[in-house]
């Protein structure tokens, strides 16, 4: 069977008008004319560039006339911009795929902005509750006592609930599929910890026996490197972890599929060459540069092969894995999640496909 793993990255630019679901209000006032011919030309961009360029001419049995019939008039019918672009991104889920959104011509690069103090934990969203997932060896958090498994309830005398508040009220203006909104709800928390570095935040839990403690945990400076920014991608924090568990298993986790990652990630697969098996953890890595998929690859298989392929209307990318030097031969597991994306889906399903790893 033919192994094709669809996906498009298509970036859709509406004509000169914001992006802001967050902060853009309605306006009670009629609708200017060069504004509504502006949103009539970038409905018909967005429409068209689907219409013409989707990979699949059937477009997964959805009726695609159908839907502009549907759609245009609630387009035409926005009272905002935050409300319009809201009716594009709804009909562009009717197409049910990832990678399909849009976005502002214009927009500068929204260079993410990080406080030079954070708190070495992480977050998972379980149950509606933020559960504590990860804490640094060796950090101040370690050492203050807390430990995996805690729910967080308030941070610096705020709760979870108040925290999220906006975040929740933004998810009304711009619908997005559950995992997405665990993803925002996590991001937007951690934020929180974030501060000046040997400031105190103030973390409320329950712990391991349901009991309330309060903990003062001392901020440090951010130890991580960035990438650089490709293209609409901004720089990104790069973590990257590798280690010996216990019964000879390695371990490798990487939170992006970006240049800086693949020397780290050649260098810990031969490391541990003599392991019986290596884990790849790619929970919450939402993807990166697909051609790095592969390459990895290269370093567990001995004979060429493929990961699948990216295909487009009229144009196919295959991902061939060409086979390097003292390739690892032991077992291969691969841990995936909700946050798991885009070219971290193309790694764990084609190496499954392969029966080169279990997922």
């Amino acid at each position: 069977m033919t192994k094709k793993i669809l996906v498009l990255n298509l970036l859709l630019f509406s004509c000169l008008l914001p992006l802001n679901a967050q902060t853009t209000t309605v306006s009670k006032e009629a609708v200017k004319p060069e504004t509504a011919e502006l949103r009539r030309q970038s409905f018909e961009k967005v429409w068209h560039i689907i219409n013409e360029k989707h990979y699949d001419p059937t477009f997964g049995g959805v009726d695609w006339l159908k839907m502009r019939e549907v759609y245009q008039p609630q387009a035409e019918a926005a009272k905002s911009d935050a409300e319009f672009h809201g009716v594009l991104n709804r009909m562009l889920r009717e197409l049910k795929l990832s990678h399909f959104a849009v976005y502002q011509m214009t927009a500068p690069v929204q260079i993410v902005k990080f406080v030079p103090g954070i708190i070495e934990i992480e977050l998972k969203m379980l149950d509606n509750q933020a559960v504590v997932s990860r804490v640094q060896t060796g950090s101040t958090a370690e050492q203050a006592g807390i430990k995996s498994g805690f729910v967080i309830e308030k941070i610096d005398g705020k709760t979870v609930a108040e925290l999220l508040a906006p975040l929740e009220k933004s998810f009304a203006k711009r619908p997005l599929p559950e995992a997405q909104k665990r993803i925002h709800r996590e991001k937007t928390l951690l934020s929180f910890f974030g501060g000046n570095v040997e400031t105190q935040a103030r973390i409320e839990v329950l712990n391991d026996k349901n009991q309330r403690q309060i903990f003062d945990v001392a901020r440090v400076k951010r130890k991580g490197e960035m990438s650089a920014a490709v293209g609409n991608f901004p720089p990104q924090e790069v973590v990257f972890e590798a280690k010996r568990l216990a019964n000879n298993i390695g371990y490798i986790r990487f939170n992006m599929w970006i240049i800086p990652q693949m020397s780290k990630i050649r260098e810990a697969i031969r490391s541990m060459k003599d392991a019986d098996g290596i884990i790849f953890d790619v929970r919450g890595n939402p993807g990166g540069i697909a051609g790095m998929a592969p390459g990895v690859a290269g370093l567990l298989v001995k004979e060429q092969t493929s990961l699948g392929s990216m295909t487009g209307r009229n144009s196919e990318i295959k991902f061939i894995v060409y086979p390097q030097a003292n390739v690892f031969e032991g077992k291969v597991a691969i841990l995936t999640d909700y946050g798991t994306g885009s070219t971290s889906e193309i790694f764990a399903a084609g190496m499954q496909e392969l029966g080169r790893a279990k997922v």
